[in-house]
């Protein structure tokens, strides 16, 4: 017997500086402005009673930042896996393979960047990066339903929400 599905979220990082203090793209914060709208996002997310048991990042600092959002948001205090799996140009393949170790909750947030989060997006539905096309806007949200951790088999598109919708939703 199957058990229950499972829905990953794959979330951009939200609006981050343009350049850190340090010069290093790793170092780069959210802007006050990408906080802001993350929230509104993060109410929409609530609004549509996303089931977030367990959030992933990318081990960089605005997707860092995103990721705790998140989970100050859904009251998980700051419950947040950092995995190298999720950073630029680790690819599905790593990604997939760091699913292994969330568990089983029905909800997973992973937190990263594009065009990272599109070829995984790809690979979770269609089996490989690239075929199906889908761009994330910061702070973009898509959900995939897959029957088991990690994926063994294509996944369903639930949704793909740009943030101005999910800010919409969330009533901001």
């Amino acid at each position: 017997m199957a058990g229950a599905p499972h829905l990953l979220m794959l979330l951009r990082h939200a609006i981050a500086e343009d350049r850190s203090d340090t010069g290093r793209d790793q170092d780069r914060r959210l802007t006050g402005e990408g906080k802001r709208k993350l929230r509104d996002v993060v109410a929409g997310m609530r609004a549509l009673e996303l089931p977030v048991e367990r959030v992933v990042s990318s081990p960089l600092r605005r997707a860092r930042e995103t990721a705790e959002i998140v989970a100050e948001g859904y009251g998980l205090d700051g419950d947040v896996d950092v995995s190298c799996a999720l950073e630029p140009g680790a690819g599905p393949d790593a990604a997939l393979a760091a699913l292994a170790g969330v568990g089983r909750p029905s909800g997973v947030v992973l937190v990263g960047h594009e065009p990272d989060l599109a070829a995984l997006a790809s690979t979770l539905l269609a089996g490989t990066p690239g075929l199906v096309r889908m761009g994330f806007r910061k702070a973009g949200l898509a959900g995939i339903v897959v029957a088991t951790l990690p994926p063994r088999s294509a996944g369903t598109l639930e949704f793909f929400l740009t943030p101005g919708q999910l800010r919409r939703i969330g009533g901001a």
